[in-house]
C-alpha cells in the first residue's frame, strides 16, 4: 500500500473528512518506500477564519528545502518515495491529529481544527508534546488563540453632523447627531469586514485571525440591535444611514450601561447647555407668576437646543397661559401652529386666548376645514377626534408648535388617535397633562414617542427592560427624563392657595344593597370561580360584568336592570342628602362627580325633592353647550350644586367657586379622580376645598381605596408619573377576598364633621 494513501486513510478514519474518500490524488504522492536516513516532517500552522490549519511537509538536508507530504502537491515536488521511518511518521501524525479533534480534508491535504474551545488547550499543552515529534512553525497570529475567547465591547462615538445648507451652529432643529459604532477586542478595532463576520455569528464566538476568539455577548448584541432597529423605526433609515440623527438620542445611549458612549467636543457642549439653567426669554407678559415664568423658560429653553419637553405641572397651576405665552413670546411667521385638546377644553383655549393673548390668531378645526391652505402663524385649535377625521391631511403641513393638553388621552399606543399624533410634523412639539401616568408606564413611553421619539427606545424593548427589571430601569428614566420633564405641585409653588382636605365617607348599606351585593356576589363566584388571575385572562367580560354590578349595588340598587327601588334604598344618596342639608343651609356651593350618569340622575331627583330652591347645573357628556352650565354655576349668588361626569368634565374647566366636592363612586384611577378634584382646587380658589369620596363600608370600594394609596406612592416617587400597573392580580388572588362583604352596614364610628363657615 502506498504511504500517502496509508496516511490519509489513518486521517479518515473518524470520519470527519469533506466526503468519501478519494485515495487516487494521494496515491500518486508515492508509490512505495525505500531503505535510508528519514526526513524530518515539518508541520506548518496557519490561524484562519475556518480555524487553526497545518500542512505536512518533508524538510530536505539542506535543512531549508520543503516538499508536501500529503496532498495532491505531494506528487508534483518529486517526493517519490518514502523510507519506513517517514511512512510510520505520517501514519502516526494522523493518529495524532484524529485524537487532537483535527480534520483533515483529502482535496487539499490540509488538517484543520474548527472548535474555538479546544484551540487555546493544543496550543498550551498539546503541541509542546507534538515538537519532540515534529518540526513546528507557528505563524505569528497563533498567539492570539493563547488568550483564550475575548469579549467585544460596543462604544459608539456622536459627533456633530455636517449642518444643512444655509444653518447655523445655534439653529437647534438643526444640530444633527451622527453615531460612528466601533467594536474593541482590547485596545484592537476591528475591520468593517471582520464586524460583519462577528455579527453573521449571531453572539456566538468566532475566529478572527488577526486578533484571536472574539465574541459579542448577548446583551451586547440584543441592545445594539435594539439601538439599530429603533433609529430606523423613529428616525427613519435615511437619517440612520446618512448620520442626521436627533442629538436627544444621546441621553438614551447614557441610560444603557451595555453600550459605551463617546462624546465629540461639540457634543459634550451641546449636552451641557441641555442641562444648563434656562435663560430668561427678552419679552414675558408680567400676569404669569413667577413658578409660570420658569415653565415658559424652561420651554423657550428646550426650543433653543431643539428639544421638546413634557410640563407636567400639576392640574390647576396653569400650564395652558404658560404655553400661550411662549407662542406669543417666540413667534414663527409663515407656520401654522396646533394645539389639540379633548372637546370639551376647545372652548377654554379660545377663551384663554381672547383674555390673555387677544394678538394671537386662532381658529377652531372643524369636519370639511383644510388647515394646509394657511401659511400664517394661525393657532389650530383641533379636538383629539377632528385631528383623527384630518389625519390625512398631516403629511402635507409642517406645523411651528404642536401642544398635546391633557396628553394622557395618547396613552395607548395602538389607538388611531395616538397614531395620527405621531404623524405630526412640528418645530417644536409640547405635551401638557397633570398626570403623565394613569394606568402604566407604557402611557408615559407613547407621550415621549411624540415628544421625542427614540428617546424611550422601541416599544418591544421598553417593556422588556421593564420586566427583566423595573427597579433599575426605572432608575434610569429619571435621570433620562429628567432635561424634558418639568413637574411642579401646588404645594411647592401655589403657597398662596387654601388647603384641600381630603377623606374618605364611609356609607352603609341599606337591607336591599346588603341583600342584593350578596346574591350577585355569590352567583359570580360559582361563574367564574375564586382564582382573579384566571378569571382576569379567561373569563374578561364576565369578571368585568360582576365588578359593574356590586359598583352599582354600592351606589344605588335602582341602577340594577332587575330592580326598581326608591331613593331610600341607596345608603350613599341618604348620607349625601344629610350632608347637603348642612353645607347648603350654610351657602356653600357643591360639586357633585360621578362616572355614572345614572346616579347624578337619581342625585338630581334627591335635589328637586330636599331641595327644591336650589339651583343645580349639569355637565356629562351629553352638554352641548359645555361653557353655559360652568359660567352659570360660578356666578351663580349663593348656594348652588353643580352635577358633573366625571369623564365628561374631569379636565379643561374651573369650578372654584365651589368649596365642597363630593365623588360619590371614586374612581379606581387616582390620576382620573385628582384631575376632577383640581377643577375646584386651582389657581383662583380663596377657601378651604373639602373633598369626600363615598366609600361604602365592607365592599369591593374599601379595598381599592387601598390599592389606590399604593399605587400613588409610587407615582410620587418619580416624576408624578412613573407608577405601576394597576393590575388587580398582584394584589388579590383570591376573587372571593376581593368582592365578599366584610363588614357590617353602618360604620363603626362617625366621620369627622364638615367644617363650616
Amino acid at each position: 500500500m502506498a504511504v500517502a494513501a496509508a496516511a490519509a486513510a489513518a486521517a479518515s478514519g473518524n470520519g470527519h473528512g469533506p466526503g468519501p474518500a478519494k485515495a487516487t490524488p494521494l496515491a500518486t504522492a508515492a508509490v512505495g518506500t525505500h531503505n535510508g536516513p528519514s526526513r524530518s516532517l515539518v508541520l506548518v500552522f496557519k490561524t484562519k477564519t475556518v480555524g487553526l490549519t497545518f500542512q505536512a511537509a518533508w524538510l530536505d538536508a539542506d535543512k531549508k528545502t520543503k516538499h508536501p507530504a500529503l496532498g495532491p502537491d505531494a506528487h508534483a515536488h518529486s517526493n517519490g518515495h518514502v523510507t519506513s521511518g517517514e511512512r510510520a511518521k505520517l501514519i502516526g501524525l494522523a493518529a495524532y491529529a484524529r485524537k487532537a479533534h483535527f480534520h483533515y480534508h483529502l482535496d487539499t491535504g490540509v488538517y484543520v481544527m474548527e472548535s474555538l474551545v479546544e484551540m487555546p488547550n493544543f496550543l498550551r499543552t498539546v503541541l509542546p508534546a507534538w515538537k519532540r515529534l515534529f518540526v513546528i512553525e507557528l505563524d505569528e497570529k497563533s498567539a492570539n488563540l493563547l488568550k483564550g475567547t475575548r469579549a467585544i465591547e460596543i462604544e459608539a462615538v456622536a459627533e456633530r453632523a455636517p449642518l444643512k445648507d444655509g444653518a447655523t451652529a445655534g439653529d437647534g432643529e438643526h444640530a444633527a447627531l451622527n453615531l460612528r459604532w466601533i467594536f474593541r477586542a482590547g485596545e484592537r478595532m476591528l475591520t468593517d469586514a471582520e464586524v460583519n463576520a462577528v455579527l453573521k455569528r449571531n453572539g456566538q464566538p468566532v475566529l478572527l485571525p488577526s486578533i484571536g476568539i472574539v465574541t459579542l455577548p448577548a446583551e451586547k448584541w440584543a441592545s445594539f440591535n435594539a439601538w439599530q432597529k429603533n433609529v430606523e423605526e423613529t428616525q427613519g433609515a435615511e437619517a440612520a444611514e446618512q448620520g442626521t440623527l436627533s442629538p436627544y438620542l444621546i441621553f438614551s445611549l447614557f441610560s444603557d450601561p451595555r453600550l459605551r458612549l463617546t462624546l465629540s467636543p461639540e457634543i459634550e457642549a451641546w449636552r451641557q447647555s441641555v442641562l444648563a439653567p434656562p435663560l430668561a426669554p427678552p419679552v414675558l407678559p408680567e400676569l404669569l407668576r413667577p413658578y409660570q415664568l420658569r415653565g415658559v423658560e424652561w420651554m423657550h429653553h428646550l426650543c433653543d437646543v431643539g428639544c421638546h419637553g413634557l410640563l407636567a405641572d400639576e392640574m390647576g397651576l396653569g400650564k395652558t397661559i404658560q404655553v400661550l405665552a411662549l407662542l406669543a413670546a417666540r413667534p414663527i411667521p409663515g407656520k401654522p401652529h396646533l394645539i389639540v385638546c379633548p372637546a370639551s377644553v376647545v372652548p377654554v383655549w379660545r377663551e384663554e386666548i381672547a383674555k390673555f393673548f387677544p394678538q394671537l390668531a386662532v381658529d377652531v378645526l372643524k369636519t370639511g376645514h383644510d388647515f394646509t391652505r394657511r401659511k400664517d402663524a394661525v393657532i389650530w385649535l383641533a379636538s383629539y377626534t377632528q385631528l383623527r377625521k384630518h389625519r390625512a391631511m398631516l403629511p402635507s403641513v409642517e406645523f411651528g408648535y404642536a401642544v398635546l393638553d391633557e396628553g394622557q388621552f395618547i396613552k395607548n399606543p395602538d389607538a388611531k388617535i395616538t397614531q395620527t399624533c405621531f404623524a405630526v410634523r412640528a418645530q417644536h412639539r409640547v405635551v401638557l397633562t397633570g398626570t403623565p401616568l394613569e394606568n402604566r408606564q407604557l402611557d408615559l413611553w407613547s407621550i415621549f414617542r411624540f415628544l421625542l421619539p427614540g428617546l424611550l427606545g422601541s416599544r418591544a424593548t421598553f417593556e422588556s427592560a421593564l420586566q427583566a427589571d423595573r427597579v433599575g430601569t426605572l432608575a434610569r428614566l429619571r435621570a433620562q427624563l429628567a432635561p424634558f420633564v418639568l413637574r411642579r405641585t401646588k404645594k411647592e409653588v401655589a403657597t398662596e392657595l387654601p388647603p384641600k382636605m381630603e377623606m374618605d365617607l364611609i356609607c352603609p348599606l341599606t337591607d336591599v344593597q346588603r341583600t342584593e351585593y350578596a346574591r350577585i356576589c355569590s352567583e359570580g363566584l360559582d361563574r367564574l370561580g375564586d382564582d382573579v388571575g384566571a378569571a382576569m385572562r379567561e373569563k374578561s367580560f364576565g369578571f368585568l360584568a360582576l365588578l359593574t354590578r356590586l359598583r352599582q349595588t354600592c351606589c344605588d340598587p335602582d341602577m340594577l336592570p332587575w330592580l326598581t327601588s326608591p331613593l331610600t334604598d341607596s345608603g350613599k344618596i341618604n348620607l349625601l342628602v344629610e350632608k347637603l342639608t348642612e353645607i347648603v343651609s350654610s351657602g356653600h356651593k357643591v360639586v357633585i362627580f360621578s362616572q355614572f350618569v345614572m346616579l347624578l340622575g337619581r342625585v338630581r331627583e334627591a335635589l328637586q325633592k330636599h331641595f327644591p330652591e336650589l339651583p343645580r347645573y349639569e355637565l356629562t357628556g351629553m352638554t352641548l353647550d359645555r361653557l353655559k352650565p360652568v359660567q352659570g354655576f360660578q356666578a351663580a349668588q349663593g348656594a348652588a350644586a353643580m352635577l358633573v361626569s366625571l369623564k365628561a368634565a374631569g379636565t379643561g374647566i374651573t369650578l372654584h367657586a365651589a368649596d365642597y366636592v363630593f365623588l360619590l363612586d371614586p374612581w379606581w384611577n387616582p390620576a382620573v379622580e385628582a384631575q376632577a378634584v383640581d377643577r375646584v382646587h386651582r389657581i383662583g380658589q380663596k377657601s378651604t376645598v373639602f373633598v369626600y369620596r363615598m366609600v361604602t363600608a365592607g365592599t369591593i370600594e374599601e379595598r381599592i381605596q387601598t390599592l389606590k394609596a399604593s399605587k400613588k406612592d409610587l407615582f410620587d416617587k418619580l416624576i408624578g408619573g412613573l407608577g405601576g400597573d394597576f393590575d388587580l392580580s398582584q394584589h388579590f388572588t383570591s376573587l372571593r377576598s376581593l368582592v365578599t362583604l366584610t363588614a357590617h352596614a353602618e360604620p363603626e364610628q362617625e366621620p369627622e364633621p364638615y367644617t363650616l363657615d
